[in-house]
């Protein structure tokens, strides 16, 4: 006697379990394969409806058939609440109430035939008749003779269950969305609702032979089978295409360093055949020393699990320069944690770095000319800084000559006339430095300075403009506030906020025009450098934006001597703000972080 209906079935049953075996791998590697995930629960309930088909088949009692027949029935009723689920995440819908409901409802028909002595396919005992296939083979009769109501309560539930699943593909497909998708799962549940329905035919004993709802379900899950394999393709081909035109040398490595992917960008910078370093190592491709560097970082990235930030030099561009990368390696984790890949990222930042250097020089330039264009107004208040020791130094001259005339010559009269001389040639030397400083435009380093000093000096270069303007200024300057930055550059910001502040006293009467500058120490470890004046002040809706690029109140002002400053400030580790005084003018305020002291030794 044949057994191939029997043997036909296990092996459906064995190619299902492979397929939900396959999909469930693939469903728990990546929370994006939801789909797949819910596939593989339906092949599982199809795996379980066959089996409890087969052994339905070879049932030698009612007890038997009975007991078959009850899984066969859950497995199919526990199919039939997933699909609507699966539809959704292959189709990309959101989840709606119908769907509840029809889960609800699957629920119940399960717990029913759990519940009830028969099952929901019988009403009572049923006769295990023995009926012999066109071939000769020998089955247990599975047609319900005495159907009950709940069984034909659950083929319609189930008939409205593949209606709508089939209706919301075919939706789908007339949308213009996931096209053929939609149309492969429409014809797979029409597909099933024929096989269901030539199984009724059977049980009414309008058609002779067995059930075929099962070959439904195995040509069911081929094709979608199948379908999700395509599309995993096609979202592979899309990230590769994707990976190939990004601006980018994207590569990625296994721990024992064989190439596992590489993009189109990776393999024109080294000079690769497209694809040829999959599988291969560094020490197939490239220089003993490079393969050497990139076994090190590879190896910091595995064994500390971090992301590796640097900057390389490849090759060279069309004017002979070195092209300069940002490197970026970081672990690839597998679902334990543990890392299984490097996965590296070259980024070209040549013309970066490029446009970084020619903001840079452009800025100094733009500060040296403003450097320039604040030392020209000096010019008439330098004159008379230097006549007056210049004058002194041709008087004491004048006199000594007339002392060396006499018989004997005073020499203690000599000596203190030379003193004077002295004196006098170092106060217009000190004078001229300091003009040479706010000019010098060449690179310079940093150095400890006493900001005090510093201000000082800057106070006397404007002394002349003080006077002339009727500013009566007033000094605090804490000894030993020593900083570590450009003299120069530092000068450069106190001679701009005491040229605004005397510019902006000009309206005041006379008499009421007060400077007062003050160096003291401040807390944590800086130094605070103030700046009061008694002119006008600032609006309160403009103290927000006077350190804006190109925002000024003055009639001919660019608006970029405070930005200008605040970058300078910033530069040196400071910081540049204004606060209004409670009484006429403004107080700004520059705070620069003190040098460190010199360890003893």
């Amino acid at each position: 006697m044949s057994a191939f209906l029997v043997l036909t079935l296990s092996v459906l049953t064995g190619v299902i379990a492979y397929a939900a075996l396959h999909n469930g791998v693939i469903g728990l590697q990546r929370p994006v394969h939801r789909p797949h995930l819910l596939f593989a629960c339906l092949c599982v309930t199809i795996t379980v409806y066959v089996s409890a088909k087969t052994g339905a088949y070879r049932a030698e009692s009612a007890t038997q058939l009975v007991a078959m027949r009850r899984l066969e029935l859950s497995a199919s009723t526990v199919f039939t609440g997933l699909l609507p689920w699966f539809v959704s995440a292959y189709l990309q819908l959101p989840a709606r109430r119908p769907q509840v409901a029809m889960s609800i409802a699957c629920a119940a028909l399960l717990v029913a035939n759990l519940w009830l002595p028969w099952g929901v396919a019988f009403t009572g005992v049923p006769d295990a008749v023995q009926i012999v296939l066109p071939w000769g083979e020998q089955v247990t009769d599975l047609r319900v003779h005495r159907a009950s109501v709940w069984f034909v309560s659950g083929a319609s539930l189930y008939y409205l269950v593949y209606g709508w699943c089939a209706w919301a593909a075919l939706r789908e497909y007339r949308a213009g969305r996931n096209r053929r998708s939609s149309l492969t799962l429409a014809a797979c549940l029409l597909l099933l609702m024929l096989g269901m329905l030539y199984n009724h035919l059977v049980n009414l004993e309008w058609v002779p032979g067995v059930h075929l709802a099962e070959f439904t379900f195995i040509a069911m899950v081929v094709l979608l089978d199948f379908e999700l394999a395509r599309e995993r393709r096609q979202s592979r081909d899309r990230v590769r295409g994707m990976l190939d035109h990004m601006p980018a040398a994207v590569h990625v490595k296994l721990q024992d360093g064989r190439y596992l992917m590489t993009n189109r960008v990776y393999d024109e910078l080294f000079g690769l055949a497209s694809g040829s370093a999959v599988g291969r190592s560094d020490a197939d491709l490239f220089p003993a020393a490079q393969v050497e560097a990139a076994r090190a970082s590879d190896q910091r990235v595995l064994r500390n699990r971090e992301t590796v930030r640097t900057e390389v030099r490849i090759g060279s561009d069309a004017r002979g320069a070195p092209r300069i990368f940002a490197s970026l390696l970081f672990p690839l984790l597998d679902r334990d944690g543990r890392p299984e890949a490097v996965c590296g990222i070259l980024t070209d930042i040549t013309d970066l770095r490029q446009n970084e250097r020619e903001m840079y020089l452009l800025r100094r330039q733009v500060w040296h000319a403003d450097r320039v264009a604040r030392t020209a107004v000096l010019a008439a208040s330098l004159a008379h800084e230097l006549s007056q020791p210049l004058t002194a130094i041709l008087s004491n001259a004048q006199a000594g000559l007339r002392f060396l005339a006499h018989d004997p010559p005073d020499i203690a009269e000599l000596r203190e006339i030379l003193q004077d001389v002295v004196r006098d040639d170092k106060r217009a030397s000190a004078v001229i430095n300091g003009l040479r400083t706010m000019l010098r435009r060449q690179e310079t380093e940093r150095e400890q300075l006493d900001v005090g000093r510093c201000v000082q000096e800057v106070v006397d270069l404007m002394h002349s403009d003080f006077l002339e303007r009727g500013v009566e200024v007033t000094q605090s300057m804490a000894p030993d506030c020593m900083v570590l930055g450009d003299k120069g550059q530092l000068q450069q910001v106190v001679l701009n906020l005491a040229m605004n502040a005397n510019e902006a006293m000009v309206e005041q009467p006379r008499g009421s025009r007060s400077l007062h500058v003050s160096v003291a120490p401040d807390l944590g470890r800086r130094v605070r450098v103030a700046i009061r004046d008694s002119g006008p002040g600032i609006d309160a809706d403009h103290v927000d934006h006077v350190f804006d690029h190109f925002y000024t109140t003055k009639a001919k002002g660019l608006g970029m001597g405070l930005a200008m400053c605040r970058s300078i400030l910033e530069a040196h580790g400071g910081s540049l703000s204004v606060a209004r005084n409670e009484g006429p003018g403004v107080t700004f305020h520059v705070l620069l972080p003190r040098a460190p002291q010199p360890v003893a030794s």
